[in-house]
């Protein structure tokens, strides 16, 4: 005997599954509670087994849940994949996004090979710079700017977090005789200002040692064991340690990365690469 399953119903499965609730699971799925109890019923039905426990405080899965889930996960997921490549298929256009050096060198250029393989009409173009700058340019030269900013800055769709970190060699002591040598970006830059305003606020003697554009070329300084510099702890180069306090140093603000649209001047393309970083920087950074 032939069954089918019905793709609502294994997303309404695995969206109970996940919440624990079927309030909570109508609400996410835009449904009535009704209908997805419905859903749950009849999926029982053609599995022959219960797969949910449902009681006053939560839902809970039963052992044929449990092993069910994953597969349901699965077929939903790359129904989805699916879908989302026809799709892209006839999204076609130029979009200009700007972003950080590090993450542009670090961070996105898997992410970037899989868009570029699922929206093959989509012509990228990529500029990396300091967040102020290329923020001033949203609109009129980028349609998208992936920019760091100060954690609860409140602009932008924020995407993940970043702790800001106090960096130095991983084979040399620390802390070198005399003032702190420091390898900052050029000013004006968010992190060098934190980085002087923590020291000044905190009384310790510094000196800048190193100043350039590049982020890598100021951490491959402070690898070297020259100077003391600061970095988004998920993106600092082999060759650092992250330090801090238990050194003697004082705390950083913490940063957060935010995705920022041109507004009213986006189109398919556009749209399509803001939400596609928006679910793969979600998902890898947990």
């Amino acid at each position: 005997m032939l069954r089918n399953i019905d793709i609502d119903l294994l997303r309404s499965f695995v969206t109970i599954a996940e919440l624990r609730s079927f309030t909570r699971a109508a609400a996410a799925l835009a449904r009535t509670q009704s209908t997805i109890s419905t859903q749950v019923r009849k999926l029982e039905q053609i599995v022959g087994q219960a797969l949910l426990l449902r009681s006053p405080q939560e839902v809970l899965l039963t052992r044929a849940g449990e092993d069910f889930l994953s597969y349901a996960r699965r077929i939903v997921a790359l129904h989805d994949e699916a879908l989302d490549v026809v799709r892209a298929q006839s999204v076609s256009g130029r979009v200009r996004l700007a972003v950080m050096d590090d993450y542009a060198t670090i961070v996105l250029p898997e992410t970037l090979a899989r868009f570029a393989r699922s929206h093959p009409e989509v012509e990228l173009e990529v500029t990396t710079g300091f967040t102020r700058d290329l923020i001033a340019s949203l609109g009129e030269a980028f349609d998208l700017v992936l920019a760091t900013q100060k954690a609860g800055d409140g602009s932008g769709e924020v995407l993940r977090a970043e702790r800001t970190a106090w960096a130095w060699s991983d084979r040399h002591d620390f802390p070198p005789a005399g003032p702190l040598p420091l390898a900052l970006l050029k000013a004006p830059n968010m992190y060098r200002e934190w980085a002087l305003a923590a020291l000044n606020e905190a009384g310790l003697p510094w000196r800048i040692l190193f100043s350039s554009s590049s982020i890598g070329a100021v951490e491959a300084v402070a690898a070297a064991g020259a100077a003391l510099t600061v970095v988004k702890a998920g993106t600092a180069r082999q060759g650092l340690r992250l330090i801090g306090e238990a050194e003697g140093l004082p705390p950083l603000p913490a940063s957060e990365i935010a995705l920022h649209l041109a507004p009213g001047r986006t189109g398919p393309a556009a749209r399509a690469l803001a939400g596609f970083l928006a679910q793969e920087l979600r998902i890898a950074g947990g």
